[in-house]
């Protein structure tokens, strides 16, 4: 079968997302090419666009510097981060109103409620005791955000049988956290455990079981008369619980337990393989449905260029082999756990053959521990391997010569940066995603 298009988007993340909102109006036929549901779904679900390279999770939270500080750090520091390498063309201050302006954008057409901004992080709780700061987060976890409480009289709740969440645990480091802190952020810390019912006994409950039970009336109201019943008599004024809030009511259901409890309530951030990733994965898809957007599902195969000019991909599923042609394609595959660089014999690219590259140096043969840095808090290097563009988005050989006229790259399959140390991942996907796809619809 062979099917042809305007723009081909391969890849289904937030850098996917932000090139469709940016061809949106723009006339062309766009098709979304999806694998499988990849770092997105896998993914805290926080939006997280720049981080301060100098900072460490110790400092002060009332001294936190603005995003614009920290994107502008990262700027002078680093030539070859995508945010530098996109700037191009830009002054510095039209730059960061473009990125904040794009941002906004993506939050407002984005079908999954959200809260934060593009001027200042906010600092959240997640369920490993530690703290992240983080531009935005799902509106279910606003009243985790530690800067804005108050000497807070926090009761943490978890669930028996879920591991993931330890409650005495998150109490402790509660206070804990508070140590060092020039504001009286939080008074006290209570804890305990609820337990569901039909789940008496387990021990191996999974985030995703518990919020599509959560989701069900029946759970949910012995869920919240367990919790009322526990803090009757009680002074509190927050409630923090584990990221299980449902999958498709999390704000009915957050919202009823404010209601019913009478307390600023929050889901702490998820680490990986977490609920809210597989919100956002789903707000991302339902978007794109909405969009009309031709959706194809199945892996790059292999794909057709000549005269530097990529002519169509073949696209496998289990049932058929498709032919997509394209006037553009972009390429926003993600890195290791999309699928997007592969390292078998050398690293390499998986659909086009790129080369991979760290500060323009070409990553081959070499072993992954010589790019692995011994200090895990860190950077690592082999983190920061990815496809090296210009500022149009298009990928480069190792002369730095573009090699597809009509290939661009966006997300986190960039080189030289690394997404998780520097907490950019969701801005770098956004920007690059968008000013990718408005170069690509120029040969559309």
């Amino acid at each position: 079968m062979e099917k042809t298009t305007d723009i081909a988007i391969l890849g289904d993340g937030l850098a996917a997302y932000a090139a469709a909102l940016e061809l949106k109006d723009s006339g062309c036929e766009v098709t979304i090419v999806s694998k499988a549901p990849g770092a997105t779904a896998l993914s805290s679900g926080a939006w997280d666009i720049a981080e301060s390279p100098t900072r460490s999770a110790q400092d002060d939270w009332e001294k936190l510097p603005t995003i614009r500080e920290n994107l502008s750090e990262i700027l002078r520091r680093n030539e070859f981060h995508p945010y530098s390498v996109f700037s191009k063309g830009f002054s510095l201050p039209d730059y960061l109103k473009f990125i904040e302006e794009h941002v906004g954008r993506a939050i407002k057409e984005l079908p999954l409620s959200m809260e934060g901004s593009v001027k200042k992080n906010q600092v959240v709780l997640n369920n490993l005791g530690t703290v992240k700061s983080t531009a935005w987060v799902q509106s279910s976890m606003i009243d985790a955000d530690l800067r804005r409480w108050k000497e807070a009289k926090v009761l943490v709740v978890g669930i028996h049988g879920f591991s993931g969440f330890n409650s005495r645990f998150i109490r402790h480091r509660l206070l804990e956290l508070q140590e060092g802190q020039s504001k009286q952020h939080i008074g006290f810390v209570g804890s305990f455990d609820v337990e569901l019912p039909n789940f008496s006994h387990q021990a191996s409950l999974t985030a995703i079981e518990l919020a599509q039970r959560l989701d069900q009336k029946e759970t949910f109201v012995k869920f919240g008369h367990e919790i009322v019943k526990y803090i009757d008599g009680k002074i509190y004024s927050h409630l923090l619980l584990p990221s299980i809030l449902g999958i498709e009511n999390t704000m009915a259901i957050t919202e009823a337990l404010k209601k019913i409890t009478g307390l600023a309530t929050a889901e702490t951030l998820a680490t990986p393989m977490s609920v809210p990733g597989y919100r956002l994965h789903r707000a991302l898809q339902k978007f794109y449905q909405q969009q009309g957007l031709n959706l194809v599902t199945g892996e790059v195969s292999g794909f057709e260029g000549e005269s530097r000019q990529v002519k169509k991909i073949t696209i496998q599923d289990a049932e058929k082999s498709t032919q997509l042609r394209a006037k553009a394609f972009l390429l926003a595959t993600g890195k290791y756990i999309g699928g997007g660089i592969k390292r078998e014999r050398v690293f390499q690219e998986s659909v086009f053959q790129l080369p991979v590259s760290v500060q323009h140096k070409q990553l081959a043969h070499q072993s992954p521990a010589r790019f692995t840095d011994l200090n895990s808090a860190h950077s690592q290097p082999f983190l920061q391997a990815g496809i090296r563009i210009n500022s149009f988005g298009q990928p480069l050989d190792t002369e730095g010569e573009v090699i597809f006229d009509n290939l661009f790259a966006a997300g986190s399959i960039l080189a030289d940066f690394d997404p998780s140390h520097e907490r950019s991942a969701a801005g770098v996907s956004l920007i690059s995603g968008t000013l990718a796809a408005r170069h690509a619809k120029g040969l559309a």
